[in-house]
């Protein structure tokens, strides 16, 4: 970077050659021209005529100097630029300046020396006695400053006092700095810091270093100094990349102790920065008592098509000594070795590279044990659940057609199941009008409403559990394949009325056929008994079966609005209510002899009892042909309340809406042609917001019409008679669902938040994005911490109730989270709750952040329960020297 220097010494030269190109040096001895910028306008001077000065002749030393300009030269000066002839020198003073290309040289006093051909440029001191005008060097992003700047062109060495530089996330101070020949820096008695104070808080100081430019910073001897404080901590040598590129290298793993596993030494190994595009790092942790895991990371990226992360983990977990049982009055456990993995991995496609197809990729899984054993994110532990998806979709243009698939699988932590999708696909055609004109003149006609579509899915199933995953083969997965071909027409009938006739074909895919049938006296191989046993054979094999199903719909849905308006003395304008009855019949003929019959009576027992079952397997799709006749009819009432208020000020003109209920829902069916308890339960939903949206409120429940008795173990039974004819009561509550929620702020943040790496023309994929002023923190809640917004307040709770036996069950518990700032450095942030039915807290943490400028403090805190633990850190702020830190804590691990 400080080769640029020979550039801008160059473009000094250029202003006192100029003159000497038509003066005699004879008649201009011991001469001083003043150039004085508001009469003779030089203070902005444009050098154009460049041929004419690459080959310039001294007539005083006789040597011929090739200068090397491309490009026009412009230099200002706010006071006077001074042309001492005798003295062979050019002087700029006070708001000196000059310009070539993308260079540009500032300060206060400009000196140029013909006869050594040297530069000299430093600040000048004001009437009171503060140094103003620094010599400042900008060529691009890059920019420097020095307190004084000398630099001799024949010999290219440079000699700078005092200068300050950033250095790719880090700063540069030095007392005295050379410059050699090539472009290498020698530096005496300088600071490196990533404080970007002029004074700044703490620095690593070098006694002596050397700076190679675009590549690396190496030092003699350094030592540690906080607050002008030098630390008892040095170093012999040290090593600063100094380059925009990535660079491999070896990382530093973090120490420390547990109760369980002993001495540790994590996150250890080497990066490899293997393009601009991707990385790669192999990482791994190491305990005392033989526990380890192995991790690899990457992270790619490449502008205007995709981005992604990539992480594997495996670990060999032990707890325990060998030969020594486990301790039954402190109940420690014995010798175990257990085997943890984790996958993640997430993939995005930009649509700028092609619009109509995407990718994405979103996978998190892991055995059940990982996070208990190896995350130290609370949040995560706290998770029981987890999905994963990789999706792909594409739309062919001009097009009704489109095609998606994808990969799933969903764990639950607590019951180690599994459920595997792999894959789902599925080709559709949007809703096409084959009978509709394509120039359409005058009104409609009915039958141009005729829509016809086409889906098709493909499913491959499994649902296990974690030990038995890897025995898993492919023919253990429950496969079908399905399609539809719907063809409907909408007709509107007394303008509330709707009737849809329509007819559709559906054909699936059966890998799997049932065979059902009763034996007499079969006799068990295991055991030689001989009982009459109804068996079921699964027999693989490809099976069709199609069936075309005619159906009629029936829809009526009116609004009725009713409106109630107050005087005009009240804030309150009107308060309308808007009432959506609905009802709607379908119905489906009876197709038995019209279509295949796929459906078996088969004999169950010795009395002659039968039953109907199918000739395929259904644990994904149903045998498409109906088993009978069917109608049903579906009521419900929703319901709306909105209240207008006039506006708060008179500058305002526009009433204002509030919602009072957003949704208020009931909805039922009647089955027209089953035999006992046609109606099905009654369900109610209800949701709305108030106060500005700052609480919100969710209610659901099922109201049960029928009669009920009880059976010995006190479980409710219904039967085909009303309610309302044993206990004069209309419903029975069966089940109710409650939440609310509230959020409080005091003011939303109005920092830029976290950008986009789009806008930046550098492509490493491990750059770090801008956040203002929200900080990183591995500690605390949210991983980010705005100072912008002073306090946060939430609060949820929930409510849920069920009673289907003489005693109800009831789950309720509330949960609270937030933060405050006690000074503008200081965060503390809470999340803690209650649950009311086991009577006890959940899980609780505190986490406390302050903002020490360059560096930050950071104390996690969960005081009780199974996740007891606590967490202190002090670090660097910039990931340049994040290694440069101090950790004390004791993790949940222990409580294991």
């Amino acid at each position: 970077m400080y080769s640029k220097l020979q550039l801008y010494v160059l473009l000094l030269t250029l202003p006192a050659l100029y003159p000497l190109k038509s003066v005699s040096q004879d008649s201009l001895d011991n001469k001083v021209v003043r150039v004085i910028p508001d009469t003779l306008r030089t203070s902005d001077s444009l050098i154009t005529a460049v041929d004419t000065l690459t080959h310039t002749t001294d007539t005083v030393s006789g040597r011929q100097d090739r200068q090397a300009i491309n490009s026009p030269v412009k230099y200002h000066s706010s006071d006077s630029i001074i042309y001492a002839l005798g003295e062979q020198k050019v002087y700029l003073h006070n708001g000196s300046s000059v310009e070539y290309g993308d260079i540009k040289l500032n300060a206060n006093y400009i000196e140029f020396d013909m006869t050594d051909e040297t530069v000299f440029a430093k600040g000048v001191e004001d009437s009171s006695g503060i140094l103003q005008g620094k010599p400042v060097f900008t060529e691009g992003s890059d920019k420097f400053e020095s307190l004084t700047l000398k630099y001799d062109f024949r010999t290219k060495k440079g000699l700078i006092k005092e200068i300050f530089t950033e250095q790719e996330g880090g700063y540069l101070h030095s007392k005295i700095t050379k410059r050699q020949p090539n472009e290498d820096i020698c530096i005496k008695q300088g600071k490196y810091t990533t404080c970007d104070a002029e004074h700044p808080h703490f620095y690593l100081a070098l006694t002596k270093a050397k700076s190679i430019p675009n590549d690396k910073i190496v030092s003699g001897p350094a030592y540690l100094v906080i607050e002008d404080v030098p630390l008892p901590i040095g170093i012999p040598f040290g090593f600063f990349p100094n380059t925009k590129t990535n660079k491999s290298g070896v990382l530093m793993p973090q120490y420390g102790e547990e109760n369980r596993r002993g001495f540790f030494l994590r996150n250890g190994g080497y990066y490899l920065a293997l393009s601009q595009y991707f990385d790669l790092k192999l990482t791994g942790d190491i305990y005392s008592n033989g526990t380890w895991v192995a991790s690899l990371g990457s992270s790619y990226r490449r502008r205007y098509r995709f981005s992604g992360n990539l992480m594997a983990k495996y670990a060999e977990n032990i707890t325990g000594e060998k030969g020594i049982p486990s301790d039954p009055y402190q109940q420690e456990p014995g010798y175990s070795k257990t085997r943890d993995f984790a996958i993640n991995w997430s993939h995005n496609k930009d649509p700028k590279a092609n619009p109509n197809q995407s990718f994405t990729a979103s996978v998190n899984f892991s055995s059940a044990s990982y996070d208990r054993n190896h995350t130290r994110n609370i949040n995560s532990v706290m998770q029981s659940t987890k999905q994963s998806s990789i999706n792909f979709s594409k739309q062919w243009p001009n097009s009704p057609f489109n095609f998606s698939g994808s990969l799933n699988a969903t764990q639950n932590s607590l019951t180690k199941s599994i459920g595997l999708r792999l894959p789902q696909m599925a080709l559709n055609m949007n809703r096409i009008y084959p009978l509709r004109r394509k120039s359409r003149t005058g009104p409609g006609k009915w039958w141009e409403d005729l829509q016809l579509s086409y889906t098709s899915s493909l499913e491959n199933r499994l649902n296990t559990n974690e030990s038995e995953i890897l025995n898993s083969t492919w023919n253990d997965f429950d496969k079908a394949y399905q399609h539809n071909i719907p063809l409907s027409l909408n007709l509107k009938a007394l303008n509330y009325f709707t009737i849809t006739p329509s007819v559709r074909y559906t054909g699936v895919v059966f890998t799997k056929s049932i065979h059902p049938r009763f034996v007499e006296n079969f006799q068990y191989p295991e055991t030689g008994a001989r009982v009459d046993t109804f068996m079921i054979d699964t027999v693989p094999g490809l099976r069709y079966a199609h069936a075309y199903v005619p159906s009629v719909g029936v829809n009526f849905s009116p609004k009725i609005y009713g409106m109630f308006q107050f005087s005009e003395k009240s804030k309150v304008v009107a308060i309308r209510h808007m009432m959506t009855p609905s009802a709607s019949f379908s119905y489906v003929p009876d197709m038995k002899g019209k279509v295949p019959n796929y459906y078996q009576e088969v004999l169950i027992d010795t009395s002659g009892k039968t039953k109907i079952y199918p000739l395929y397997d259904e644990s994904i799709y149903r045998i498409p042909v109906p088993s009978g006749r069917s109608g049903s009819v579906s009521l419900s009432l929703k319901n709306n309340v909105e209240m207008k208020l006039k506006p708060e000020s008179d500058t305002v003109k526009e009433f204002r809406k509030v919602k009072i209920i957003d949704n208020l829902n009931f909805s039922t069916t009647y089955d027209v042609f089953r035999d006992s308890m046609k109606w099905s339960p009654i369900r109610m939903n209800f949701n709305t917001r108030l106060f500005k949206n700052l609480v919100s409120l969710t209610m659901s429940g099922t109201l049960d019409p029928y009669a009920y008795n009880k059976d010995k173990k006190g479980i409710y039974r219904t039967y085909n008679k009303a309610l309302v004819t044993t206990t004069g009561q209309l419903a029975r509550l069966s089940s109710f669902v409650f939440s609310t929620g509230m959020s409080f702020k005091s003011g939303q943040g109005k920092g830029k938040g976290s950008e986009s790496n789009e806008n930046n023309d550098n492509n490493d994929p491990t750059a770090p994005t801008e956040r203002t002023p929200q900080y990183e923190s591995s500690i605390y809640p949210g991983g980010y911490v705005n100072f912008e917004i002073p306090w946060s307040f939430n609060c949820d709770y929930n409510f849920n109730y069920t009673k289907n036996s003489d005693k109800p069950s009831i789950i309720q518990s509330v949960r609270i989270r937030g933060d405050f700032s006690l000074t503008p450095k200081w965060k503390i942030g809470f999340n803690s709750g209650y649950d009311f039915t086991a009577k006890k807290m959940t899980i609780t943490n505190v986490s406390i952040y302050r903002d020490l400028h360059c560096w930050e403090m950071q104390v996690s805190l969960v005081p009780f329960g199974s996740y007891r633990s606590y967490s202190f850190q002090i670090n660097i702020k910039s990931a340049v020297l994040k290694d440069l830190k101090y950790e004390k804590g004791d993790n949940w691990y222990d409580n294991f």
